[in-house]
């Protein structure tokens, strides 16, 4: 199981880095990626009674949360699975705990999602679990994606949508200041915006919400899993950022922080 590095943009570089720094602590912070991640396997089980001979293309493996049942749903299948970050590739090589022959099935690459580059019709079904939000030009490369497939393959997707942490963008219009989040995909958006030969879609959002002693608390669970980064211009200073904190945490005491996402689940199959 050979790991094949490829090299990534400056933007991108700073994506895999932070990655890499959370990864010891990403199966401890991580509830809704591996709900996610959960779900979208069992999409794949409900809706894919078959795939095409070929290899499976997995972006952004993580630690893991994915991959393992992707082994076990389709056995006879090869495995191209690639993430941003050697140290997650890593970590999801070391921890699958899997036969020897079916190590002989999986290839790790250390590649940017957005710079695979294979020949049309290459693979039976590209799958990706919180990452396509981080590719910069997400329509066209969904597009070059799906070219990828072959007749009868799908590409199954989770991200979330540009409808998550409603609070934390209540606080900040309330308070009067930017929020920061990084921007996330409008599912409708991008689909209305695919080039797509003869498929079906099925599109499935879920709401999944998260409780924290205080806004601090959120704001450091993003960090410590490496998906702090941001990379919008504009920025908080520090008194603004403590403002903020402190207000959200004024107008939740006695309770908990809620921050909700909201989850797309997109399954697309050629025909």
């Amino acid at each position: 199981m050979a790991i094949i590095k490829v090299a990534n943009s400056s933007k991108k570089d700073a994506i895999a880095n932070n990655f890499s720094k959370g990864v010891a602590n990403y199966l401890s912070h991580s509830q809704v990626q591996k709900e996610s991640a959960e779900k979208l396997l069992e999409i794949a089980k409900n809706s894919v009674i078959s795939l095409p001979k070929g290899t499976i293309l997995e972006i952004g493996c993580g630690t893991g949360f994915v991959t393992k049942g992707l082994i076990k749903q389709f056995p006879d299948h090869f495995f191209d699975i690639i993430d941003i970050s050697e140290e997650m590739l890593n970590y999801c090589a070391n921890n699958l705990q899997i036969s020897e022959a079916e190590k002989e099935l999986i290839q790790f690459r250390k590649i940017d999602g957005e710079r695979v580059k294979a020949e049309p019709h290459t693979y039976a079904a590209i799958i990706s679990s919180f990452t396509v939000q981080w590719f910069e030009d997400i329509v066209n490369s969904l597009n070059r994606l799906i070219n990828m497939l072959q007749p009868g393959g799908i590409l199954l997707l989770a991200f979330p949508n540009h409808r998550s942490f409603p609070e934390w963008k209540k606080m900040c219009q309330e308070l009067n200041l930017p929020f920061t989040r990084n921007q996330l995909p409008n599912t409708e958006e991008v689909i209305r915006k695919l080039s797509i030969p003869p498929h079906k879609i099925h599109l499935l959002e879920g709401d999944y919400t998260m409780n924290y002693e205080n806004a601090a608390d959120f704001f450091r669970s993003l960090k410590i899993i490496g998906a702090g980064l941001n990379l919008k211009q504009e920025k908080l200073s520090i008194p603004e950022m403590k403002r903020l904190i402190n207000y959200w945490n004024s107008q939740c005491y006695p309770d908990q922080v809620e921050v909700s996402y909201d989850v797309t689940f997109l399954l697309i199959k050629l025909i």
